[in-house]
């Protein structure tokens, strides 16, 4: 009696695991299986090999499944056949029916319902944690598994003509996406979760959407001596320049900073630089990149003329937000004077401006940044001191390029306060 007992839940916990490890494994995230993949240790290497063919493993917990099936009817047949013999006969129609509705409950309960259920809210963890186990019965099972599945192939092969293929292993977007949602719920992770937004997104973006605009570009001319381009480079801090015939819409390429180091001719190692579409896609752009071993290219705007330049840097800056290293040095200046009055970098994004803070709506249409909006509306760049109102808002030029704004006041509505901003100068 207590050994039947024995052998019943033994069985019945097979059909558990090997029901519940098969939910398991069609619903654990792709990605995290991944990461378990990836992680160099024993259980990475296990649930690898099981992931490998997909078809095999699946089978194997069928025929295990089905073994234990087997099994736990026999065994429960024989303790169930001494307590309801006390009741109904045991050849009668009655009996076959009562002890196929118990065992049938009992299986679908504990051996379907309830580890399916368990297993499908724990997928990625339980695959992990039971990989070792898995491994050990797929190497067990996997004789009858093998002939199961080519019995199965065979059967398909001559009713619809073909074998289907192994299911598709790839992660896709919506897995990422998945993943996003449902795993990186906790304030640690938000990094994490901003990383992966952004690199799904970036097949939305525009080389335009970051690249350096013209204005912006450092350049030497061809006919430059050696000892202003070195100056250039000293005081830029960048280690490429872009090379110009006379200007900027007549670009042969870029020198790089090494050739400093020794005796050279600017003309002689000029590298060649990729032109590109102002409206090329960024994702496109890093696999060319990638692909060609470069990471700079000049972007250029419908009518051909130079409307900017990007770099490898820039594109990863797009999902992991800014990358600084030890030639970032620029900061943005953004103080908050008052509720209404800011002093600001005019590199500024106008976007930025208007989600951090409300009581300011730039316009964004035509324009990407402070400065931008203040030189294209007034038509000019202004002078150092100069005022300008645009609109409720009033600009005072605290310092300036000969191409571009560099820091600005800002005062909203009619509230003036110059002695305000002097101060937080």
């Amino acid at each position: 009696m207590i050994s039947s007992i024995i052998l019943v839940i033994i069985t019945i916990l097979l059909s558990a695991f090997f029901s519940g490890s098969e939910i398991a494994y069609l619903s654990a995230n792709k990605l995290s299986v991944e990461v378990f993949k990836n992680k160099g240790m024993a259980k990475g290497k296990a649930i690898q090999d099981l992931y490998k063919d997909p078809k095999t493993f699946l089978s194997t917990m069928l025929v295990g499944n089905n073994i234990v099936l087997v099994m736990y009817t026999l065994f429960f047949g024989q303790l169930l056949e001494p307590l309801l013999t006390k009741f109904v006969p045991q050849n009668s129609v009655i009996y076959s029916l009562l002890a196929t509705f118990i065992i049938t409950m009992v299986l679908l309960v504990f051996g379907e319902f309830l580890p399916k259920t368990i297993f499908r809210l724990y997928a990625d963890e339980l695959i992990y944690r039971f990989s070792y186990l898995l491994k050990i019965f797929q190497w067990i099972l996997l004789v009858p598994s093998k002939i199961l599945t080519f019995l199965s192939n065979l059967v398909i092969r001559i009713l619809f003509g073909q074998v289907p293929n192994a299911e598709d292993q790839s992660i896709t977007k919506l897995d990422l996406e998945h993943y996003i949602n449902t795993n990186v719920d906790e304030q640690k992770k938000e990094i994490d979760k901003e990383i992966l937004t952004n690199a799904l997104n970036l097949n939305q973006l525009k080389v335009r959407d970051c690249m350096i605009p013209r204005n912006e570009i450092v350049f030497v001319d061809k006919s430059d001596d050696v000892d202003s381009i070195k100056q250039l480079f000293i005081e830029s801090k960048h280690s490429r320049l872009i090379v110009v015939d006379a200007d900027i819409e007549h670009i042969l390429g870029y020198i790089h900073h090494q050739l400093l180091f020794r005796a050279f001719n600017i003309k002689r190692n000029i590298r060649d630089i990729d032109f590109i579409p102002d409206v090329m896609n960024v994702q496109d752009l890093m696999y060319k990149f990638i692909k060609s071993n470069s990471n700079i290219a000049i972007v250029v705007d419908e009518f051909g003329g130079t409307a900017g330049l990007i770099t490898l840097e820039d594109i990863l800056e797009e999902i992991f937000g800014e990358i600084e290293d030890e030639h970032d040095v620029e900061t943005m200046t953004e103080k908050v004077v008052s509720e209404n009055e800011f002093i600001f970098s005019g590199r500024l994004e106008l976007d930025y401006l208007n989600n951090k803070y409300p009581q300011l709506q730039f316009p964004t249409d035509d324009f990407t940044t402070l400065s931008g909006f203040i030189v294209m509306t007034h038509g000019n760049i202004p002078e150092v001191g100069e005022k300008i109102i645009i609109e409720n808002y009033t600009f005072t030029i605290l310092s300036k390029s000969d191409t571009k704004i560099n820091e600005v006041g800002v005062v909203l509505e009619s509230e003036h306060s110059d002695k305000s901003i002097d101060e937080a100068r």
